[in-house]
């Protein structure tokens, strides 16, 4: 079913699989999500979750099971994952590690296009990146291991070791730019000037 399809996201994922520990509320959620850092390589934005949640209960795969409010807080629902939930869980989880997926993220769109840049451009853009995410990855390691259990950081584990590995390729090509190890074509050099030429007119 198209519509059932829909909800094979990484989101979905991570919703189902707090449920699958115990029931929750939405903020419970989020504030777990983020101490495991989960929200690092799932996109939560604005109401996002709230939405997922929706979904999940239109299709049968949570439901809620109380309402509570605590003083002056709202009111709060708390969800719970149902038998088809689990089932849609266990598939996701296992369809994601073994089949790569189809994604369109802007680092690697921008490459495709990388020759509209003269080659001085491209390598300096190339090193920021590269020194953004060295940033980052001295953040994570000034703040010390997370103490929560290992197998539930490993999407962190794994996306630190891709941005090292990504360091050094960015590294690496802008250092072949720049020294001439890997060319720019000549026609994509003269588009750049021709294109500079019109808006200096």
């Amino acid at each position: 079913m198209a519509g059932f399809r829909a909800l094979d996201t990484p989101l979905t994922v991570a919703v189902l699989s707090l449920l699958a520990e115990r029931s929750r509320h939405p903020y419970d959620m989020t504030a777990t999500l983020r101490e495991r850092r989960v929200d690092d390589v799932v996109r939560m934005r604005g109401g996002s979750l709230y939405d997922a949640i929706a979904r999940l209960e239109k299709a049968g795969l949570v439901a809620p099971t109380e309402t509570g409010q605590q003083g002056a807080r709202p009111e709060r629902t708390v969800y719970s994952i149902t038998p088809d939930g689990e089932r849609k869980l266990r598939e996701l989880v296992e369809e994601f590690l073994k089949e790569p997926g189809n994604e369109f993220p802007r680092f690697p769109a921008a490459l495709a296009h990388i020759l509209v840049l003269p080659p001085p451009t491209a390598a300096q853009s190339l090193r920021a990146r590269a020194a953004i995410l060295a940033a980052q990855t001295e953040s994570e390691l000034a703040a010390g291991r997370s103490p929560l259990p290992r197998a539930v950081t490993l999407e962190s584990e794994y996306a630190q070791c891709m941005r090292e590995c990504e360091i050094r390729w960015l590294y690496g090509v802008a250092y072949d730019i720049e020294s001439g190890a890997l060319p720019w074509p000549l026609s994509a050099l003269r588009w750049h000037e021709a294109h500079t030429k019109e808006q200096t007119l």
